[in-house]
């Protein structure tokens, strides 16, 4: 009721605030018609911090923080999250040129390959020393035993049914005393396509040098296993003095977000292995067998696929070979990221419950962070001697002291 000493002006004030009264309690009775922002367990896009995780996974592989990352793509389904990290000793035999050449691959079953070996380097010796890698290509081929996997289809499909590599690096150090250290080392990364043979095919296999080289690098190995590599637009050249100073990380460098897809553990398809007249075969290798000229296929190619990723090749020569056996070290990283597998697991196995999904990015924001980080001066980082013990010694004291205040 209104008052009628009021003006009208506050009676209009007064009616006004009980229609909104009124309508804002009828809002409460009905159902919302608001929009869900938020469903639990998505998210629309990659926050900056995972963008920044995958960018520094890139450029800085071995990077702690980066454990778990995961590729910020339009891929919606849950994964899990492995890394290897592993040591190979580089060096030669004694009484021998210290000359060698060893490449790492963008690949966890296809991680190195010693062209040292595999030209013939040094009369043949292996320039690799010592390494958890295991030697997959046949031990009767010529050369032999030179094609190196860092896990075995087995273990990866043990955990995955699906898989991708995320980042990977090495980081060379020296392990050569002061006094003898001579030598250089040349570095470089090569692009590689898809005519790598699939995992059966290089498991046994038998072609020439150049056969094997060009297939998978599509280089010569006369021109790759020398200091001709300096050549290469990504070329550059390290003093085995320079490594007394610090070590060298390298990420590796990508031409094409397709390195990201996502590949299958299985080995060999399970359609049909036999070579006979109209049968049905899985795979992508095609061998074309017999007098009938026969094509069929078994082998997949996903487990050696490298496509869009990079090689780094490293050539040394003029190390003191008659002084000392290991020359340098290459720690080796693998960021991989999967579909579990549940194929694998009986109907009472734990299965686990830490598959997360990726963030629901764009295939643009992978490309741009890609480009940014494939730059040369972002993938080659130098380490200090002493500087992470330093750092970690900064951190221990720290804690030591706040624990010695606390008790006073």
């Amino acid at each position: 009721m209104s008052n009628p000493n009021a003006s009208p002006r506050q009676n209009f004030s007064k009616a006004t605030q009980k229609i909104n009264e009124h309508n804002k309690r009828n809002q409460k009775n009905q159902p919302s018609n608001k929009k869900v922002a938020y469903r639990r367990g998505y998210q629309s896009k990659p926050t900056q911090s995972q963008s920044k995780m995958f960018y520094d996974a890139l450029t800085c592989p071995f990077d702690p923080n980066v454990l778990g990352v995961q590729v910020p793509d339009p891929f919606p389904f849950p994964t899990q999250v492995y890394h290897v990290h592993q040591t190979t000793v580089i060096g030669a035999s004694s009484n021998t040129p210290g000359t060698g050449c060893i490449s790492f691959l963008p690949n966890p079953c296809l991680s190195m390959i010693d062209l040292g070996q595999l030209k013939g380097l040094s009369g043949g010796d292996k320039v690799v020393i010592s390494t958890p890698f295991a030697a997959y290509n046949a031990s009767t081929a010529s050369p032999a035993n030179a094609i190196y996997g860092a896990v075995g289809p087995a273990a990866l499909a043990d955990v995955f049914a699906d898989y991708r590599l995320v980042s990977w690096g090495i980081k060379i150090s020296n392990l050569m005393p002061e006094l003898v250290a001579t030598g250089r080392i040349i570095i470089a990364q090569i692009p590689l396509g898809d005519t790598i043979p699939s995992y059966p095919a290089l498991v046994s296999a038998l072609g020439s040098q150049n056969q094997i080289s060009e297939s998978i690098y599509g280089i010569d190995v006369a021109f790759l296993a020398t200091s001709n590599i300096l050549e290469l637009p990504t070329g550059f050249m390290l003093t085995a003095q320079d490594l007394l100073h610090g070590d060298v990380e390298i990420g590796g460098m990508y031409s094409s977000a397709d390195f990201w897809d996502f590949k299958t553990t299985r080995v060999t398809g399970v359609l049909g292995q036999s070579q006979q007249t109209g049968q049905l075969n899985a795979g992508d290798d095609i061998v074309t067998t017999g007098a009938q000229g026969t094509a069929w296929a078994t082998g997949y190619k996903d487990l050696t696929r490298c496509r869009g990723g990079s090689a780094i090749v490293i050539f040394f020569e003029g190390m003191p070979a008659s002084q000392v056996s290991s020359f340098f070290q290459v720690e080796t990283i693998y960021h991989l990221e999967g579909t579990p597998n549940f194929s694998s697991q009986n109907n009472n196995a734990l299965v686990s419950s830490t598959a997360r999904k990726t963030s629901v990015g764009t295939t643009q924001n992978v490309e741009q962070t890609m480009a940014k980080a494939s730059k040369m001066e972002n993938v080659i980082t130098w380490i200090e001697k002493g500087a992470d013990f330093l750092n970690k010694n900064k951190a221990t004291f720290g804690k030591i002291g706040a624990a010695a205040m606390a008790l006073l």
